[in-house]
């Protein structure tokens, strides 16, 4: 009993022990101090030291230098006898030179990737990035992203992701840069231009494989590492973008969605339909892009659409009170106008819009918007501030004590002068400005007596 009880005690104190096991003669081991880059805190056999530098992991090392200790570690492992303490360390510091150089590779590949342009597509390296909890797939072979395994890259401009390995197969040219060339941020103002698969000469539109809708004309798309796997007999659908009219196969187009500006302008129609890849990319760049100059596009829209022409009116009116704002310091230190919470493109002008404010004008969250930051600027400049309100007109015609303002829809603005008048008053007065009819007479004035001086002399 007593031996058996002595037996696990030495057990335990092999097993357990907090210092790593050692073995009992100091003659067969020595441990060496290895670089803090190394893993490595197993004892080195003493037949090995005379190998010691040659596999020595330092924070200098070259990809070159490591595969050339990589060859010489596998040879010695060779050599060595079966099962032998020579050859487990060997093995060990093999595996280790082995992640190095992986490593090693991974970090130069990003460092080399990491600005680099491709069709004018700035990627900057994804790895081990989670952007989305959805499914992030690659825009070149349509293959899945392992965000947290592979090696991946996204154009910072129009979002164009992809595989290390599909980077050199890109055949898209980034959307920025082609919505920035056809004259600065514009759309198609076509309905669905197409034009036909024989226009194309049966072929995609972006990648250039053969489409048909006959099965016996198909292509075999392995070779671009995509998931579909056409064979010779297949059929490669051809689908159709409803934005650019092109037809293209199922790399290229993945029946994404998107709303087509062009029905928006000639239908008020804001249903979206499919769109290819690139479409998709450019209308998603254009969305916020105050481009659409809607009056000049389609004029009747303001007549048809009640919510439009009131937008319409409250963006002039946004405008006017703007110039009161621009100059209040008060109003700078409140933060208005720009910081109303308002888009700062309705602030600068009236007349251009975005697809975003035709979709949130269509389910009223820009006129609550609108009227939000209205109400703030309207009782700034006319019950807060006096600085804004002492800029308020007096009718001159009926010469009322009653402050008006170029927004107010009882008062109308004379052109010329941009003096403010009841509508009212000013009808009964025939429509003619009192401040223009004396500038009139003083201008007249003045030319009669330059012409009597120069008669004098």
């Amino acid at each position: 009993m007593n031996r058996s009880v002595e037996s696990t005690d030495r057990f335990k104190t092999r097993n357990f022990d907090a210092s790593p096991s050692m073995p009992s003669s100091s003659s067969d081991y020595i441990t060496v101090e290895e670089d803090d880059s190394s893993d490595s805190k197993e004892p080195i056999p003493c037949t090995l030291k005379s190998v010691e530098d040659l596999l020595s992991l330092t924070k200098s090392l070259s990809q070159d230098d490591l595969q050339e200790m990589i060859t010489k570690c596998k040879d010695m492992v060779l050599e060595s006898a079966e099962c032998s303490e020579e050859r487990k360390w060997l093995v060990r510091r093999l595996i280790e030179l082995r992640l190095k150089a992986q490593e090693l590779r991974e970090t130069s590949n990003e460092k080399a990737l990491e600005t680099c342009v491709i069709l004018g597509h700035h990627f900057t390296p994804q790895k081990y990035y989670i952007t989305t909890y959805n499914s992030v797939y690659c825009d070149h072979c349509s293959g899945s992203i392992w965000t947290m395994l592979q090696s991946w890259y996204m154009c910072k401009d129009c979002g164009f992701c992809c595989h290390l390995k599909c980077m050199s197969n890109i055949c898209r040219v980034c959307v920025h840069v082609i919505a920035s060339e056809v004259g600065g941020y514009t759309y198609t103002k076509d309905i669905c231009p197409e034009r036909g698969l024989s226009a194309q000469g049966y072929r995609c539109a972006e990648c250039n494989v053969k489409i048909t809708f006959t099965a016996s004309q198909g292509l075999s798309l392995s070779c671009f590492g995509s998931p579909f796997k056409y064979t010779e007999s297949s059929w490669v659908e051809p689908r159709l973008c409803d934005y650019s009219g092109l037809y293209y196969c199922q790399r290229c187009h993945w029946n994404s969605l998107a709303i087509i500006p062009a029905r928006i302008i000639h239908n008020w129609d804001m249903e979206p339909r499919k769109v290819c890849r690139a479409s998709y990319q450019l209308l998603s760049i254009l969305q916020n892009k105050p481009v659409l100059l809607l009056e000049k596009l389609n004029q009747k829209l303001f007549t048809l659409i009640p919510d439009l022409s009131l937008i319409k009116r409250l963006r002039e009116e946004l405008h006017m009170m703007k110039q009161y704002l621009v100059v209040c310091p008060k109003a700078s230190n409140e933060g208005l106008p720009w910081r109303s919470g308002l888009r700062t493109h309705i602030l600068e002008n009236s007349a251009s819009y975005s697809v975003k404010d035709l979709v949130d004008l269509q389910n009223g969250t820009l006129i609550d918007e609108i009227h939000l930051s209205y109400g703030k600027m309207k009782t700034h400049i006319t019950q807060t501030c006096d600085h804004c309100k002492a800029r308020g007109h007096l009718c001159e015609i009926c010469g009322n004590d009653e402050v008006i303002y170029p927004w107010d829809t009882t008062v109308t603005t004379c052109q010329l002068c941009s003096t403010v008048y009841h509508r009212l008053c000013r009808s009964k007065r025939n429509i003619c400005c009192p401040k223009c009819l004396r500038i009139q007479r003083r201008q007249s004035t003045n030319e009669e007596a330059s012409t009597s001086k120069v008669n004098d002399s």
